[in-house]
């Protein structure tokens, strides 16, 4: 059984890892991959940012289940694979998405997080491409929602503290996964000069880590955002897009 190649985006909040996560999607159906995106963060945004509204999530499925019992009886009947597969959105567009949504109770995540792992192992095998677009921080490799890695992504924007973030998700991750290694690429977003970049570069040798690319501070992106416009359409000479592109040559 061939296995789908498994890409994970981590980053602090705020740097940029949901556009890049939308950017990558549109990158990816370009060379006709056939792609499961994971929205793996309770705060849904990605769903969004492709231009999908999440008719269903892991988090309001497992509360079906613990509210009503026939529901529970009939999902026991079901190989968890088809239970997931359902789960699943198809946009139609040669990729479907799982979404994770909510937290099943105030800070614990372990139930959806060993739901939404069932789920990736089981379906892997049907895609070429599963990308995971995780929430800030470092919880969902922590938590172990993730059953494998083939190449982690990392994004941080030109900040000390971004930079903090992205070596706390290598090194659990590093933890975690030891016994199979993973690429690692770090992307630094929302560069404004060349001087941002001669400093980037310089902050992130002191963390350890050579820049795999920089993606400029694009005026496209953020006119998507405010117009709440789908980042697939962004244009493929917009300079987000482009320099993406340029990374992604390199990693395929």
């Amino acid at each position: 059984m061939n296995k789908g190649k498994i890409i994970v985006i981590g980053g602090k909040g705020g740097v940029g890892k949901t556009a890049l996560s939308a950017i990558l999607v549109k990158l990816l159906l370009q060379r006709n991959e056939k792609l499961l995106l994971i929205d793996a963060d309770p705060v849904i945004s990605v769903t969004y940012a492709v231009g999908v509204q999440p008719q269903r999530t892991i988090g309001e499925f497992r509360e079906r289940i613990i509210e009503n019992i026939e529901v529970a009886r009939e999902v026991r009947k079901q190989a968890t694979k088809d239970t997931i597969r359902e789960l699943t959105i198809q946009t139609g567009n040669n990729f479907d998405i799982l979404v994770m949504g909510r937290s099943e109770g105030k800070g614990c995540f372990c139930g959806i997080n060993d739901l939404l792992r069932y789920g990736i192992e089981s379906l892997c095998s049907e895609y070429d491409t599963i990308l995971i677009d995780c929430e800030a921080g470092i919880e969902q490799v922590n938590r172990r929602a993730v059953h494998r890695i083939d190449h982690l992504i990392l994004i941080t924007d030109t900040s000390r503290r971004g930079m903090e973030t992205v070596s706390q998700v290598k090194e659990v991750a590093g933890k975690y996964f030891e016994d199979n290694p993973f690429e690692v690429s770090l992307l630094v977003n929302r560069v404004r000069s060349e001087e941002d970049e001669a400093d980037a570069r310089a902050l992130a040798e002191k963390f350890g880590f050579a820049v795999a690319g920089f993606i400029p501070e694009d005026p496209q992106v953020l006119k998507n955002n405010a117009r709440g416009n789908p980042l697939l359409h962004l244009p493929d000479n917009a300079p987000s897009v482009s320099a993406i592109r340029r990374f992604l040559d390199q990693i395929l």
